[in-house]
């Protein structure tokens, strides 16, 4: 036997609100600031335009940004819907 399939409309996905992604990307980039990450260093200020046009326009936006001089690359998630949170995780990688 195979499995039953549901038919009929799609139940869409609930968006994050502005106020909901802002508040999100403060907490990262409070963690950021906490371990020493500013705006100045070059990586980090590419990833700070990113969340701004993230928190303005809700659009979603993946990637990896290399962080030179710390030997790091910051993995980026940002989604827009309400049951995933965005995420950015600090890589080690020693040729940078």
């Amino acid at each position: 036997m195979g499995k039953k399939r549901r038919r009929g409309e799609k139940i869409p996905k609930k968006l994050k609100t502005r106020e909901e992604r802002k508040l999100e990307m403060d907490t990262i980039k409070n963690k950021l600031t906490s371990l020493g990450l500013t705006s100045k260093i070059s990586g980090i200020d590419i990833f700070y335009e990113k969340m701004e046009e993230f928190i303005e326009r809700g659009e979603s936006w993946s990637g990896k940004i290399r962080i030179v001089g710390c030997k790091r690359i910051l993995d980026i998630i940002l989604t827009p819907y309400k049951h995933k949170d965005s995420l950015a995780a600090l890589l080690y990688d020693k040729n940078i």
